[in-house]
């Protein structure tokens, strides 16, 4: 049990790391913040049986990134958020187990970039005003949805790779089939 937890917690690191480094390459976006691939890790990592680890895992690495990137004024609130969109997919995903596993990413996908899109919208709101706020939903939309394709994507194609056991279960989308009911 003890060495399970270990192993959990370490691959929580490393997805930690890739989500880092998923966000770290970046465009900037008109009102300060970014447009970046981390949210696809973020996806990727919720479709995982790793929770509750999946959650502090990509809610540090995207953090962690705004500090580095020098948009520490985001910090706080990607942290929140990104704990927030982890915690949405992984309650759609279990919460929806006949449906075909495509579409149980998508659907988790969707709902967790919507609480991207409206979690920064009401903090930047608070930074920006309401105009500037509005100014960054097409570009957070844009990469929601560039996260949820390539995602879904990259997830169908670590369906067909030896995965370590840990990485698949019944709860996961990488374990039978990526388009077969579980």
């Amino acid at each position: 049990m003890a060495q399970k937890r270990t192993q959990k917690l370490a691959f929580a690191a490393l997805f930690a790391a890739l989500t880092f480094a998923a966000t770290w390459v970046s465009f900037p976006s008109p009102f300060g913040g970014n447009v970046n691939l981390g949210d696809c890790i973020l996806l990727i990592t919720a479709w995982l049986p790793l929770e509750p680890w999946s959650i502090f895992a990509c809610a540090i690495g995207a953090g962690l990134t705004d500090l580095a990137a020098g948009y520490a004024i985001y910090a706080p609130a990607t942290f929140v958020i990104k704990a927030l969109m982890v915690l949405v997919a992984v309650l759609i995903k279990r919460s929806t187990p006949k449906l075909p596993e495509v579409w149980r990413a998508i659907l988790s996908g969707v709902a967790a970039e919507l609480v991207m899109v409206t979690g920064y919208f009401f903090y930047e709101i608070i930074l920006y005003g309401v105009a500037g706020a509005a100014l960054n939903i097409p570009f957070n939309l844009a990469q929601g949805g560039i996260a949820i394709v390539s995602a879904t994507l990259l997830s169908f194609l670590l369906s067909k790779m030896p995965l370590p056991e840990l990485l698949r279960s019944e709860r996961t989308l990488f374990g039978k089939g990526f388009t077969k009911k579980q």
